[in-house]
């Protein structure tokens, strides 16, 4: 019976995963997250510069300085989600040794390009480690990082407990983690709650909107979304064996809009 119990609840969460995964490919490998933001074909510069000025210049101006890019060089860093490739050249500009991992095709793609008009062949031999496909649970990553990023990703992931797990195994001792999640009590939350009421109707799951919303997916075909408190994240890192030394709430495009930003 015990080991029934176990093999059940095997199958269960590796279908979870599964289920996650699918999802997330589903909509970022049709849609670029963010892509909106460029009106330039994505094969050009251009659109990883209007992508760029985007991202740094209005919606999210403080990631270079909260998350400390400046203090990189030479540290071998691993990034889960890539995106666009936007943090990923920064950090690189900064001396990072980079490895990017992503579960879509898409962004992958995106990311080595971005990578391929920003530095030269030799450049890339002395800092580009390795730009990897896959869910980080099944791909071999030599580990030993010194820090490890990731910007919004983490609260897409079904099993993001055995994510952080595996994190934390992959860090130096005294290795850190830098990440960003999505804030329960934000302005962002509230106008989400307040259009599923008044214009969604309630007709699909609050998650359901939730997704279409911030990141562009089909309604009834959501990406995993979580949405949670400070106390909440925290206990979730402390219970992978994290010690969280700094937490900053911040707001998109807060410069624009002071108060409720």
């Amino acid at each position: 019976m015990t080991s029934e119990i176990k093999i059940n609840n095997s199958l269960e969460e590796h279908e979870v995963r599964e289920s996650s995964n699918r999802q997330a490919r589903k909509t970022w490998e049709n849609k670029t997250v963010g892509g909106h933001r460029s009106s330039a074909s994505n094969d050009t510069l251009e659109y990883f510069q209007q992508m760029r000025d985007y991202r740094y210049g209005y919606e999210t101006p403080f990631i270079v300085n909260t998350f400390n890019f400046s203090d990189l060089q030479g540290k071998r860093i691993l990034e889960i989600g890539v995106g666009n490739g936007i943090d990923a050249v920064e950090m690189l500009s900064n001396g990072a040794i980079y490895t990017g991992i992503d579960i879509t095709q898409n962004h992958l793609e995106l990311t080595k390009r971005f990578i391929n008009f920003s530095f030269n062949k030799e450049e890339q031999e002395r800092l580009l480690e390795d730009v990897v496909e896959g869910d980080m649970l099944t791909v071999d990553l030599p580990g030993n990082y010194d820090v490890v990023y990731s910007f919004g990703v983490l609260h897409h992931i079904a099993h993001e407990a055995d994510f952080l797990n595996k994190i934390h195994s992959l860090l130096k001792p005294n290795g850190e983690l830098r990440i960003a999640v999505y804030s329960k009590y934000s302005f962002f939350n509230i106008w989400m709650i307040v259009t599923w009421i008044l214009k969604n109707r309630m007709k699909n799951l609050l998650t359901d909107w939730q997704s279409n919303v911030a990141e562009n997916s089909e309604l009834g075909s959501p990406v995993v979304i979580k949405i949670r408190t400070r106390s909440e994240v925290e206990k979730m890192l402390k219970q992978a064996g994290f010690k969280v030394v700094k937490y900053e709430c911040k707001g998109f495009v807060q410069g624009y809009l002071p108060i409720i930003g």
